[in-house]
């Protein structure tokens, strides 16, 4: 990939450059991951080369979605290709900065993660978004993160500071072309004191594209996180979510629906961390398997020594419509504090039997019972995901899903 040589010819101030030296040279130390390691398990890691893609490393044209009806959806929005910001409407309720036109040193969370150490360093184009301390956004900011070149490696690289008080919608929306290539996007929040974000991300790239995401997020006092995946196509798609509950009487709710067919691999690993006190979680994540396709979710709720009076729940369901299918659940706690109420609910199953006999014996012909169950089964996550004028789209993008059409 010739990252040294890269690194040198991206834009910003010696500061940046430095950064993503120190980047590199962790991610060689760390090394790359194996399926023997357990953030790692039942993934098909050892089948990706990254040598088989090249870093975008010129700036892509503007390439407006105009076929996307989500972007009619809001008059707030920011555009990346290939990891490149490429436009974005300007608001008094937002500000977009460049990282690499900041001279004063941006402080990057990463952890020691060799893809995210990975993504540190080759990102050419970091943004934060800063919304203002007690903001109000009337309409979401959509944030579209477009693919576009093929055979590529792109880093897209985000960071969110939702300031104290502020109230916003947020929608990260990954496309791509009909391609392929590897991407490699992190998504950095911060959400302040007493502010409330419902963020929604919603994953609709190619059947050939690899996707290894990572998205963390910070809580702090008496501020709510109301986050949301949608997982829609991908070869091998992997998001990583940690939610981090700091300050006291923080909340942290996740959803996710998702849907896998073909040959498709969908894998999701969660990690909600109770740090403060009085803080509270939220996890349901349904997933629907046809074909071929597999799923892996693992889940960890952490509730640290200090944090008494966390309330936290996991639940993942997933349907099989085929024998073919395959899926791994592997729910987990780790508690430190007596004064805690949590648990976790994970299953496993075809469509349940007396559903489809009830519906049959209705009237309903037997080659439709199966599509009205599963679409009740997706509806009733949908219809609770937090940025509600996105959700009639991801419903139609799901039924084009389910009756076997190109979204």
């Amino acid at each position: 990939m010739y990252a040294t040589e890269l690194i040198e010819s991206f834009p910003g101030e010696k500061w940046l450059k430095e950064v993503r030296r120190e980047a590199i040279s962790t991610a060689e130390q760390v090394q790359f991951p194996t399926g023997q390691q357990e953030k790692w398990k039942y993934s098909p890691v050892h089948k990706l080369k990254l040598e088989k893609y090249d870093p975008v490393s010129i700036k892509p044209e503007i390439q407006n979605r105009t076929d996307d009806k989500s972007i009619s959806l809001s008059s707030n929005y920011v555009e990346l290709n290939d990891g490149y910001l490429t436009s974005f409407s300007e608001s008094e309720e937002y500000n977009v900065l460049q990282v690499s036109n900041i001279e004063i040193p941006f402080e990057f969370r990463a952890s020691r993660d060799f893809f995210s150490q990975l993504n540190l360093a080759l990102s050419p184009d970091p943004i934060v978004i800063k919304i203002p301390k007690d903001a109000n956004l009337d309409e979401p900011l959509i944030i579209h993160n477009n693919l576009t070149t093929d055979e590529a490696l792109t880093f897209p690289k985000l960071h969110l500071d939702i300031g104290s008080g502020a109230e916003v919608s947020i929608v990260e929306i990954f496309h791509s072309d009909d391609l392929k290539s590897l991407s490699i996007p992190e998504t950095k929040i911060f959400v302040g004191d007493r502010a409330n974000l419902k963020y929604q991300q919603i994953q609709n790239i190619g059947i050939d594209v690899w996707q290894l995401g990572n998205l963390d997020v910070t809580v702090n006092h008496h501020a709510t996180f109301n986050g949301a995946t949608v997982g829609i196509g991908g070869g091998y798609a992997r998001m990583e979510t940690h939610c981090r509950l700091l300050g006291r009487g923080a909340t942290g709710n996740l959803s996710a629906i998702y849907h896998g067919t073909g040959n498709q691999i969908l894998d999701y690993r969660t990690y909600q961390e109770h740090a403060g006190r009085n803080t509270e979680s939220n996890l349901l994540f349904k997933g629907v398997l046809d074909d071929q396709a597999k799923s892996i979710y693992t889940g960890l709720i952490r509730v640290h020594k200090e944090a008494s009076g966390t309330n936290a729940y996991q639940t993942n369901r997933t349907i099989k419509l085929s024998e073919q299918t395959w899926a791994e659940s592997v729910p987990n706690l780790e508690i430190e504090n007596n004064d805690v109420r949590c648990s976790h609910a994970s299953t496993v199953s075809p469509v349940d039997d007396d559903q489809r006999f009830y519906l049959e014996t209705r009237g309903i012909p037997s080659e439709i019972v199966d599509k009205l169950i599963v679409k009740g089964f997706i509806n009733e996550v949908v219809q609770k995901l937090p940025v509600t004028e996105v959700n009639e789209w991801i419903l139609e993008l799901l039924t084009n899903k389910q009756n076997g059409k190109v979204a």
